[in-house]
């Protein structure tokens, strides 16, 4: 497990840490790479390159369903969604 702590952080490599989400008019904290779906539901984000207005929404996710964004807010999500980070 050593070899891992001290592997190269990209955008391509596995997360370390994750956090569930609420929600919200903030961005996410720290820089995640990516959120996931943890319990099947929908789900509004911003992309990092979107102005806030600028949502895209995905409707029956699936669980384990990664948007193909760097997403840096969702605005509204149904079921479970988590962040992906280092």
């Amino acid at each position: 497990m050593t070899a891992l702590k001290y592997a190269a952080k990209t955008a391509s490599t596995l997360g370390r840490k994750g956090a569930a989400i609420t929600p919200g008019a903030s961005d996410l904290s720290g820089d995640p790479k990516a959120i996931v779906c943890t319990a099947a539901g929908n789900v509004t984000i911003v992309p990092d390159g979107n102005a806030n207005a600028d949502t895209i929404t995905f409707t029956g996710c699936a669980v384990g369903f990664i948007p193909p964004y760097v997403v840096r807010r969702v605005t509204a999500a149904t079921g479970s969604w988590a962040t992906v980070a280092d």
